[in-house]
């Protein structure tokens, strides 16, 4: 080999090695971001579509985002009775997934130096107290943001019947705390609670000197460009807020009416259109940024996603406003939210670049997860993965055909009583005490047990109250209480009536 040919393989070795190095980053990083192929929408939105004439959903809207773009906006359904069509920029109450945008609050002012994750709640609410003083002294805000802090499920879902519209009145839901004993010590077991996440509200109140709605619009939504996002419902209903359609008997029926539970706001009550909320998962797959614009550093929405505490009975996690899950080999960061009249889901999938979320204006818990599993289906579709179909919950659907029977059961009840007592009247033979005692302890006994099922078992299986199963199901939950105070009314009629059958075969002298 000459010098000149020496120079030259020189020459090609050395571009040969520029190349690898420029071109083999390139080729190890790209497939980390898979890239959705656009002809799965079509078949995306036919499914949608076909699923909600099946489930019953008069309106929804779908977003999907592939990195830091919007790459499919789609609106389905009606918007309200009048039939006013959905669009992209309609709000839906959004209900649970508002607590990552809490999260996202809490995280701005711990980067702001303004508060520390592990310091105690009672640092920047001094006034506040569960049951347990030591408790009231040791939980953190952190323990808040993991709903590992000890308060219990049933308080925040009994607080969602409280439709106070004061301004104090997220404060007012905290200060109800004071008498609410924890399920564990603090740190020690995850429970979800919204009164974790109203908590985390009124410390963003309290720490800024702003009221919650406020400092959301000014550091999350308008930073975001989410023009059509609302913190408070008379907003979001002059700006084409979607009805809620409430299920009666399978039957999806508008409800104008259904409340804006602003002492929950923090923990779900928050408005937002498909659009305005692709704005946001773009900002949590892109390391807190939007367009240039950052609401939270990279590090922050690490903490954000981290799965801190395992969920009991799952392989699934917690971390803060967010929900660590896998589909099949596939790490998703996801959170839903149902409220009455309103089911909302949000995903990201850092692995893919991907990020989806789904509104609709209905919810029923007698559907189980076949309406939750809708925005899931479509994830799984752009992953590539079987769809998992959802059934409704066999007790769910015992309890609704007990409850349904139930008004059967008062009427035969009725008539067998009354017929009983005019047998016993116009018979010749005399009646015994026995039958006497039987026609006054029996129906009272019968009765109390109906009504103290209906009242106070039934809601107390959902931990909730009468009032709070009313507005997420209402047949069931009218039904409910229509046959619940029925029967106490009953019980004590068929009681004075056969004390006055005794007391008139008392004055006749007929008994045995």
């Amino acid at each position: 080999m000459n010098q000149r040919e020496t120079v030259w393989l020189r020459k090609i070795i050395f571009l040969t090695i520029v190349i690898l190095t420029v071109v083999s980053p390139v080729t190890r990083v790209q497939p980390a971001i898979a890239q959705v192929a656009p002809a799965n929408f079509e078949e995306v939105d036919a499914y949608v579509s076909t699923k909600m004439k099946e489930l019953g959903v008069p309106g929804a809207a779908l977003v999907i985002v592939q990195g830091d773009q919007i790459v499919h906006l789609k609106a389905f359904g009606v918007a309200d009775r009048s039939g006013r069509p959905v669009t992209p920029q309609t709000p839906f109450f959004t209900g649970s997934t508002g607590k990552s945008f809490t999260a996202l609050a809490v995280m701005q002012l711990v980067e702001a130096g303004k508060v520390k994750l592990d310091a105690p709640v009672q640092t920047y609410l001094p006034w506040f107290r569960v049951a347990d003083v030591h408790a009231s002294e040791i939980i953190t805000v952190r323990q808040l943001l993991n709903m590992d802090s000890g308060l219990p499920q049933s308080i925040g879902r009994t607080q969602l019947a409280n439709t106070d519209l004061s301004d104090s009145a997220i404060e007012n839901n905290v200060r109800a705390l004071a008498d609410i004993e924890l399920i564990a010590p603090p740190g020690e077991r995850y429970e979800y609670s919204n009164s974790n996440y109203v908590t985390l509200g009124m410390i963003i109140q309290a720490v800024t000197g702003q009221s919650y709605e406020t400092y959301i619009e000014e550091h999350i939504f308008q930073p975001l460009d989410m023009q059509n996002s609302f913190a408070s419902k008379t907003e979001a209903e002059q700006n084409g807020l979607a009805e809620g359609f409430q299920k009666w008997f399978g039957i999806p029926v508008a409800s104008p009416n259904l409340p804006f539970v602003r002492g929950s706001l923090p923990a779900g009550y928050l408005n937002m259109s498909a659009e305005d909320l692709g704005h946001y998962l773009i900002a949590q797959l892109n390391n807190g940024s939007y367009q240039g614009v950052s609401v939270l550093s990279p590090d922050g929405i690490a903490a954000l996603h981290h799965p801190d505490i395992q969920m009991p009975g799952s392989t699934d996690y917690y971390a803060m406003g967010w929900e660590v899950q896998h589909f099949q080999d596939v790490g998703v960061i996801r959170h839903n939210g149902e409220v009455p009249g309103y089911t909302a889901d949000m995903f990201l999938v850092p692995q893919k670049n991907l990020a989806i979320a789904m509104v609709m204006n209905t919810y029923s818990p007698m559907l189980g997860i076949r309406l939750s599993r809708l925005p899931s289906s479509v994830l799984r579709m752009l992953l590539g993965q079987e769809i998992v179909p959802g059934n409704e919950f066999l007790f769910m659907r015992i309890i609704y055909a007990v409850v349904m029977l139930i008004p059967l059961l008062h009427i035969i009840a009725v008539l067998t009583t009354l017929r009983r007592n005019r047998s016993l009247r116009k018979s010749m033979r005399q009646p015994t005490r026995m039958q006497i005692a039987r026609s006054i302890v029996l129906p009272l006994i019968w009765n109390a047990a109906i009504a103290y099922v209906l009242l106070v078992t039934l809601p107390s299986t959902f931990e909730a109250n009468i009032s709070t199963v009313i507005l997420f199901q209402p047949d069931v939950g009218w039904v409910a209480a229509i046959s619940g105070i029925f029967a106490i009314v009953w019980g004590i009629i068929s009681t004075e009536i056969g004390i006055s059958m005794l007391r008139l075969t008392l004055k006749r002298g007929q008994i045995a």
